[in-house]
């Protein structure tokens, strides 16, 4: 009985440090991503990805936005980026914090914008800031590269 359950710990443990060395070995984020603004391809020097941990598509926000009309101001001293629609809706984002506000009111995003510093641009989290802005986001799988087209009326 004692040799089994000394079996069964090893195995367990054998498996467990597999799959994580297995995880460990896949990459952090997802390049192979084509992305269109209203049917259109478009790109930037900053280039959109997935975060596989949290699955969220980030995107460049001044490249995506003014492609949908929108004016972008940046605050650096606040490390806050405003994004303006012609409707009159503001959404203004701070690095490294879940919390939005839509024409000053609160709203909690899944995941934060970010800075990297190469390249040193605001990368956001697309689906949100799309939505909130009035677009809609579709995305396709095909080939292992994921096709992302936003679309605003």
């Amino acid at each position: 009985m004692l040799k089994k359950a000394v079996h069964t710990i090893l195995f367990a443990v054998i498996l467990f440090v597999t799959v994580e060395q297995a995880n460990a070995a896949l990459p952090k984020y997802l390049y192979n991503l084509v992305l269109k603004v209203n049917n259109v391809d478009i790109s930037s020097d900053a280039n959109p990805y997935i975060e596989r941990a949290t699955d969220t598509t980030y995107v460049p926000i001044r490249f995506v936005s003014e492609s949908l009309g929108e004016s972008v101001s940046w605050n650096g001293e606040k490390q806050e980026v405003t994004i303006r629609s012609e409707n009159d809706k503001i959404v203004r984002l701070t690095i490294g914090s879940k919390v939005a506000f839509v024409n000053d009111k609160e709203k909690i995003m899944p995941s934060t914008p970010v800075m990297p510093v190469s390249p040193n641009r605001v990368m956001v989290p697309l689906r949100f800031v799309s939505e909130v802005m009035g677009a809609t986001v579709d995305s396709t799988l095909k080939n292992e590269t994921t096709y992302i087209n936003i679309t605003k009326p």
